[in-house]
Formats: structure tokens, C-alpha cells, sequence
């Protein structure tokens, strides 16, 4: 084999692992949001939160929910009160069987 065909290979393995460890990469998890919320890091905690609701995790909305129910008064400026949208979460929650997340709307104004 050639010098030259032995580094194209080379080379091309070394694209190859590291095409293999980027679409290995760990996907946002619950435990990274948890992380931030224990770390203070309220507004991260609140992206992720809801980043993990859209892909349809019921803990994460019900999270986010009661996040923005709350807002800047527990989480500071950075967290909205954001009541309409602290209602769609807990909705999607408690449509997944979070029993909290039904008890929240009953404390949501607005929500029967």
C-alpha cells in the first residue's frame, strides 16, 4: 500500500469516529435540567424544561408549568409569569398522568 493511500485511509477513519461519536452525542435529558434548577440557573432550567416537553416528556412539562406559574417571584426576572403558557404544560402533564400537574391547574387562575 501506498504512503498515500495508507493516510487517505487513516484519515478517513479518523472522519469516520468522529462522525460516530457526534451522532452518539448524549440528547438532552431531564437530569441536565435538573442540574441547572439545582444550580439556580433558573432561565436554563426553564429551556430545557420545556425543550424536553415539546419532545413530549410529561415531568419536564410539568416543571416548566409550575416554573412559569410562579415566575420571577420564586425564580427571579429571568423566569417569566407566564400563565397561558404554565396552562399548556400542566394540560400536556396531566394529560400524561401527572397528578401534580392536575392539581397545579386547579391552583392556575383562570382554569376550572
Amino acid at each position: 500500500m501506498s504512503r498515500t493511500n495508507h493516510c487517505h485511509i487513516l484519515c478517513f477513519g479518523a472522519i469516520l469516529l468522529a462522525a460516530a461519536g457526534h451522532a452518539s452525542a448524549q440528547p438532552i435529558g431531564i437530569e441536565q435540567a435538573h442540574h441547572a434548577y439545582h444550580l439556580a440557573e433558573y432561565e436554563r432550567s426553564l429551556v430545557l424544561y420545556e425543550q424536553l416537553a415539546t419532545l413530549g416528556d410529561a415531568e419536564a412539562a410539568e416543571r416548566a408549568g409550575y416554573m412559569l406559574m410562579q415566575g420571577p417571584i420564586a425564580y427571579g426576572p429571568r423566569v417569566p409569569r407566564d400563565v397561558p403558557r404554565a396552562t399548556a404544560w400542566l394540560e400536556q402533564a396531566a394529560h400524561a398522568g401527572r397528578s401534580h400537574a392536575l392539581f397545579l391547574l386547579g391552583l392556575t387562575p383562570g382554569t376550572d
